[in-house]
């Protein structure tokens, strides 16, 4: 039991690592962005416009997909340990 929950509280913590530096990241490059546009560094023509829109989605779109996963996996693992927490009383109880 003791093995399976100090698995699991590693994986906990891999997916809380992966949650935050992707909302550093995500946080990082919007900052980055704004600065670009109001200091001018991106025109607001259409060919600047599409590669900064282009440039966006690639960067973010695997970022999201990141954060998305670790938040479902952050909420199911405090569960399985719970299961396996109450699943080891009731060994112990019949033992």
């Amino acid at each position: 039991m003791e093995i399976e929950k100090n698995i699991l509280d590693l994986n906990y913590q891999k997916h809380l690592i992966i949650a935050s530096t992707s909302i550093i990241t995500i946080l990082t490059y919007m900052i980055g962005l704004a600065i670009a546009f109001i200091s001018d560094q991106v025109n607001l023509n259409s060919k600047s416009l599409i590669i900064s829109i282009v440039i966006s989605v690639i960067i973010m779109s695997p970022t999201m997909v990141f954060f998305m996963k670790s938040m479902i996996k952050l909420k199911e693992i405090p569960i399985m340990i719970n299961r396996l927490r109450y699943s080891n009383t009731e060994n112990n109880i019949k033992v």
